[in-house]
């Protein structure tokens, strides 16, 4: 018997898509904001409900960073550019945190400096928290 595989991407509390496939079976689910549901649901009309087809969307909005992410992982291409579970050791911020906020509008590091507290001390963290924004931006 082959077992399930699933994965899911998500803003805690706001917006979640999940892929679970069982051999030929394949099934997405998504839940939302309305932004993030009817961009959803346009990838499933134009693109079909084969995950794996849709192209990556380039825009910057929450819903867009999401699907990307979604994508990527399913792909095996997602390759978050900081893995360490603490990106401020001065404020003691965590990485999570800090993508929360990309993820939310903290689109430049001074706005994602505001939200978090990261690199308002010694500064040595600028640069991750400048890579995590280009990434999840682009």
């Amino acid at each position: 018997m082959q077992s399930a595989k699933k994965l899911s991407v998500e803003i805690e509390g706001r917006d979640q898509i999940t892929w679970e496939s069982l051999g030929e079976q394949n099934k997405v689910t998504f839940v939302g904001c309305f932004e993030f549901t009817q961009l959803v649901k346009n990838y499933r009309t134009h693109f079909g409900n084969d995950v794996f087809k849709w192209p990556l969307p380039n825009g910057s909005t929450h819903s867009e960073m999401i699907i990307r992410e979604f994508i990527l992982k399913l792909k095996g291409r997602w390759e978050y550019p900081y893995k360490d579970e603490e990106i401020c050791h001065c404020r003691h911020v965590k990485t999570k945190t800090v993508d929360n906020a990309v993820l939310n509008g903290a689109h430049t590091h001074e706005l994602a400096s505001r939200w978090t507290g990261c690199s308002t001390a010694c500064g040595t963290c600028k640069p991750d928290v400048e890579k995590v924004i280009k990434y999840r931006v682009g």
